[in-house]
């Protein structure tokens, strides 16, 4: 009867000790950083623009009619390219981050890093084409759900430069 107890005793310690290992196990693992684009949001605000309790549920309706639309432009992109090439797109864009890279020289950097063929960077031309109309689109559905003073924060329109303060005088 004691040899019995002795072994119950064993398994049940053994159980306790493993079941958060197992546990550990059964979590479902991430996948490795740089292999797949973070999910970006259709409609991207600044951190600037505080939305009211009225704005806020249009805005997530304008963002549920588009982010299929833009997820599926953004696969398409992603498409293009090997994985080699995502994995340097994906550094350089971290370095030019950190570095304060302007949006044209990120795009020349990648655009060197990623070492496109012509077929590709036409099809990469092409869909980022289709990505910058439909930013348009969203744009002009968002800017009259804005206040004036929140439209002031968002950025210029591509191709418009933002006014400054003063102009200069000519002399």
């Amino acid at each position: 009867m004691l040899k019995l107890w002795n072994c119950v005793l064993a398994l049940s310690i053994s159980a306790m000790l493993l079941s958060p290992t197992m546990a550990d196990d059964a979590k479902p693992k991430k996948p490795k950083a740089g292999t797949a684009r973070k999910e970006q949001p259709a409609v991207q605000l600044p951190k600037e623009i505080e939305l009211s309790d009225e704005q806020t549920p249009k805005i997530a309706e304008l963002e549920k009619e588009f982010a299929p639309k833009m997820k599926e432009l953004r696969e398409k992109l992603d498409k293009v390219l090997t994985e080699d090439q995502k994995k340097a797109r994906s550094e350089v864009t971290k370095e030019a981050r950190t570095s304060g890279k302007k949006r044209k020289e990120l795009q020349l950097a990648i655009k060197d890093a990623t070492k496109a063929t012509e077929e590709q960077q036409k099809q990469i031309d092409e869909v980022e084409k289709m990505i910058t109309e439909m930013r348009q689109q969203i744009r002009a559905k968002v800017e009259p759900i804005l206040t004036d003073e929140q439209k002031t924060k968002l950025p210029p329109k591509p191709g418009e430069k933002r006014k400054k303060g003063k102009e200069k005088k000519n002399t």
